[in-house]
């Protein structure tokens, strides 16, 4: 999937009868460049699932075909300043149990996400910074850093039990069908995975729920629940949440390697098309919205964009 040829054409049309709009000076974000940079970031100091290399693999699968660059901080460097967050297009916390990041390490993904940054997360990154108002979670940061569970991940897992057993049969189906995070998947999707649990923990309602995994016990915590979720930031950016990604072999599953692509693909183009000059134009802004989700509706229902 490429950016849509009419959409710009369109735009451009509306932004030459608005011959009085003023393109505005925009605050220095995330670095735009003809090779985005994807930053994957995999410390915990939780349980570690030893997904690292697999992963990394994923993504720089996903970035051959989308053409974006993509660095691997195993340790928390690539946090040391704003400046240096600034210069990626999208986060990814892929499996980052626990308190991870100091201080002024939080500080910075705070600014960047400010400036209109994304993240993507996934599995054990909601075992992390669980919210203070998550009655059954304790220790790995509870409480540290609240705005992380409320704005990256949207969510705080459970704790005792945390979710099934491994490899638990379940179908997933999706909620939204309207947006470019479920192109080219099949669904219902008889999927195999260690699901999490929510009751108990913490669930941030202005996140849209995107993916939903039927029921999985005779217990409260098993009922039908969330297993991916987005979420327009108030600055601009994006963030993407699945609950999936706890077996190795998950990162080379063609259904989760396509989800995970259209994260990044949905966010780099929604990334060109925030940092237009013209974003004061609400006319256009609008315009914009409604083509966008045609066209992301048009291209679920043909079934392309599959990454190959």
């Amino acid at each position: 999937m490429r950016f849509p040829i009419f959409l710009c054409c369109a735009a451009l049309v509306l932004m030459s009868c608005s011959e009085d709009a003023e393109a505005v000076e925009e605050t220095p974000g995330p670095t735009t460049s003809d090779t985005p940079r994807v930053l994957v970031f995999t410390k915990t100091s939780g349980f570690d699932h030893n997904t690292r290399d697999e992963s990394e693999a994923m993504v720089r699968q996903i970035a051959a075909s989308q053409g974006f660059e993509v660095v691997v901080d195993n340790e928390g460097s690539a946090f040391e300043t704003a400046e240096n967050l600034n210069a990626f297009q999208v986060i990814f916390f892929t499996n980052t149990s626990g308190n991870t990041l100091t201080q002024n390490q939080r500080d910075n993904v705070e600014a960047y996400a400010a400036q209109g940054g994304h993240f993507i997360s996934n599995h054990a990154a909601s075992d992390g910074y669980g919210h203070s108002s998550a009655s059954t979670v304790n220790g790995n940061g509870k409480g540290v850093w609240d705005w992380y569970a409320e704005n990256v991940t949207g969510c705080s897992v459970r704790n005792a039990p945390n979710h099934t057993a491994a490899n638990f049969p379940a179908e997933v189906n999706v909620q939204n069908n309207t947006t470019a995070l479920v192109m080219g998947m099949a669904f219902p999707w008889n999927d195999e995975e260690e699901w999490y649990y929510w009751e108990g923990g913490y669930l941030n309602p202005q996140f849209q729920e995107l993916l939903r995994v039927a029921n999985t016990g005779n217990q409260s915590f098993d009922q039908a629940r969330m297993t991916a979720h987005y979420w327009e930031l108030p600055d601009g950016g994006l963030s993407f949440y699945t609950s999936m990604g706890h077996a190795k072999n998950k990162y080379e599953d063609p259904q989760f390697v396509q989800l995970i692509a259209n994260a990044f693909e949905f966010m780099l183009e929604w990334d060109s098309l925030q940092r237009s000059s013209y974003n004061d134009t609400n006319i256009v802004l609008d315009f914009f919205e409604v083509i966008h989700q045609r066209f992301f509706a048009d291209n679920h229902r043909s079934g392309s964009g599959s990454v190959q």
